[in-house]
């Protein structure tokens, strides 16, 4: 407990935070000799607001000193100023470590702390996760109240509703909001993400990643993300029109929205930019590039190793004789060069960017013409293999292709043992595996808020909204 004394105060204080090489502190004296002890830690400090606080301080205090006005007490001047006030010193050491200033006066049997940190965030830049030909450029930062308020300027809609939750553990907070519209989402929704919040106790949430597993349904038997996470303002406001909820993790950039379907997923934002036509040609692209992505390689090896039957003769001719002098069986090269593009992905990721894209071409060039001449894999499998790879990329949310990148070995598994009949039971395995799952009271396979949002002009094509418009669907 503070007491009347200040040097006692100072002394509780500083033994109570510990040794901190970081910390700084300064004294200063107002007008009537009162004395005031300003602690920080260091480079979260603002010298201009603390400044302006305590010259507005010491005006107060020539005030208190020249009208004698018996209204004022010794301690208006920071009480003015003070977010929160403190009797112990534990809870003046936790508002020191979230960024606030400190403050002890003489005379005064507690501590008061002020929110005079800076705030550092980077400028608003272009997506990286989710790139468009045409449309909005911004995306968001770490700070959630600032995602918020972009959401508030792009938005501008009054039935916005933003709710706030705290996960504490261990005397350590992570703030988190929620948003929806009150007049779309139904209130079970709303109910469900507010349990799921409340459930949550877990020490460290650096990233919104972290949360995900403990607001999906089906965490650790699904590779199938049923969250979408998102940087884009774009994407969540369209996610409002829907009746979904979004939630803002303070410290990342990366904002979810729950519930979510397949189709969803398969939509990019630039569909609603373009014209119908190209947008739906596009869309089907996508879902031909998924099927590519899974069972290309698979059919590649069931109909080399058991149905060549199936194979036109003029094509199985040239099969075989890229496959002359090749030691390795079908699946063996998919394994090989699968494992080479992963790791040449992989690589290409963490490796900083100039440098990752002269890997990635140089190393897809130079060593796959090696491994075909040196006769490790056949250059047809090459070919097969790069289409697989590129039809991965056409997929917008990265997760869900990594996903289906994933399941693909499963596939060549069961092609290189019972041939199309294993790549037919994996398809109906997947159909319904995707099929039997729902989060938040909606089906993954469900087409309820494309229904919701455009009805039937906006399922797996985009057709023209004016047709919705003019016959008042």
């Amino acid at each position: 407990m503070f007491s009347t004394d200040f040097e006692q105060n100072t002394a509780l204080f500083l033994r109570t935070l510990g040794d901190q090489s970081d910390l700084n502190q300064k004294h200063v004296y107002l007008a009537g000799l009162e004395r005031v002890g300003v602690f920080y830690l260091l480079g979260e400090f603002d010298d201009e607001k603390v400044n302006r606080s305590l010259d507005y301080m010491n005006r107060l205090s020539v005030r208190i000193l020249n009208e004698r006005d018996l209204r004022l007490e010794a301690t208006t001047p920071l009480l003015c100023l003070a977010d929160s006030t403190f009797t112990e010193p534990t809870l003046a050491v936790s508002s020191l470590y979230k960024g606030q200033c400190v403050f002890f006066m003489e005379g005064v049997p507690f501590a008061y702390s002020l929110q005079l940190s800076k705030h550092l965030q980077r400028s608003l830049e272009e997506s990286t996760t989710e790139r468009v030909i045409r449309g909005p450029r911004a995306s968001f930062l770490e700070d959630a109240s600032t995602n918020i308020s972009l959401i508030r300027q792009f938005g501008e809609d009054e039935n916005l509703i933003t709710a706030k939750h705290n996960i504490t553990h261990n005397k350590k907070t992570k703030t988190v909001y929620y948003m929806y519209n009150k007049e779309m989402t139904p209130s079970s929704t709303i109910t469900e993400v507010e349990q799921r919040l409340k459930s949550i106790n877990h020490p460290n949430i650096e990233d919104s990643g972290k949360m995900e597993s403990f607001l999906d349904n089906s965490p650790i038997y699904s590779p199938f993300p049923q969250i979408q996470s998102t940087d884009r303002i774009d994407r969540i406001l369209a996610g409002f029109e829907e009746g979904r909820v979004a939630v803002f993790v303070n410290g990342s950039p990366f904002v979810f929205m729950v519930p979510t379907t397949f189709e969803q997923q398969m939509q990019a934002p630039d569909d609603y930019y373009e014209r119908w036509m190209i947008s739906s040609i596009i869309r089907i692209l996508r879902y031909i590039a998924l099927f590519i992505t899974m069972f290309i390689a698979p059919i590649y090896i069931a109909l080399v190793s058991f149905h060549q039957g199936l194979i036109p003769n003029e094509l199985s001719m040239t099969i075989m004789n890229s496959r002359m002098n090749i030691p390795f069986p079908a699946v063996g090269e998919v394994i090989l060069m699968t494992l080479f593009i992963e790791l040449l992905r992989e690589a290409s990721i963490r490796l900083p960017n100039p440098l990752g894209q002269t890997i990635g071409l140089v190393g897809g060039v130079v060593i796959g013409q090696a491994v075909v001449e040196a006769n490790l894999v056949s250059s047809i499998m090459v070919i097969v293999i790069a289409i697989t790879a590129i039809a991965s990329f056409a997929v917008p949310l990265y997760s869900l292709s990594m996903s289906f990148r994933i399941l693909s070995i499963c596939s060549i598994t069961l092609a290189s043992t019972l041939g199309l009949y294993g790549v037919a039971i994996y398809f109906i395995a997947v159909t319904i595996h995707l099929s039997s799952l729902h989060n938040y009271g909606v089906h993954y396979f469900s087409f309820k808020f494309s229904l919701k949002r455009h009805g039937i002009y906006d399922l797996i094509v985009r057709l023209p909204t004016v047709l919705k418009d003019k016959r008042g669907v």
